[in-house]
């Protein structure tokens, strides 16, 4: 997943939610001008636990696979497009 790839899957899960930027960096406990470096795909800059707590907000989580390899039927069925 790219970092861009990433940016977009925290935006439509905080559109999902209903949440402004405030209330998500507010529940995350970042400032907001950090969520929206996070969100304007400016992440290697904040670091991956600030990542993540944006992540576990929206019980998302991160994991590493093999690049280029096909999504498997499980990642088909959930919407995976990477």
């Amino acid at each position: 997943m790219s970092l861009h790839q990433l940016s977009e899957t925290i935006i439509k899960y905080r559109k999902k939610k209903k949440w402004s930027q405030a209330e998500t960096a507010k529940y995350a406990g970042l400032s907001l001008n950090t969520y929206r470096r996070i969100e304007d795909g400016f992440i290697e800059e904040i670091g991956i636990t600030k990542v993540n707590e944006v992540l576990d907000l929206f019980g998302l989580e991160m994991v590493a696979r093999e690049k280029n390899r096909p999504l498997t039927l499980e990642e088909l069925q959930s919407g995976q497009t990477y």
